[in-house]
């Protein structure tokens, strides 16, 4: 059972770490929009 403990702990490290700069940035500006790169061929008109 205590071996259960040491990696159940280990995993909550890991989570909690992984999460804490996701948690942090929340006052941020938002990132900006995606460059578009593909055009839409469907909707040009010919010649």
């Amino acid at each position: 059972m205590g071996e259960g403990w040491i990696i159940f702990g280990i995993c909550m490290i890991f989570i909690i770490g992984a999460a804490l700069p996701l948690i942090g940035k929340r006052d941020a500006a938002p990132p900006p929009p995606a460059k578009e790169t593909l055009r839409d061929w469907r909707n040009e008109q010919q010649g």
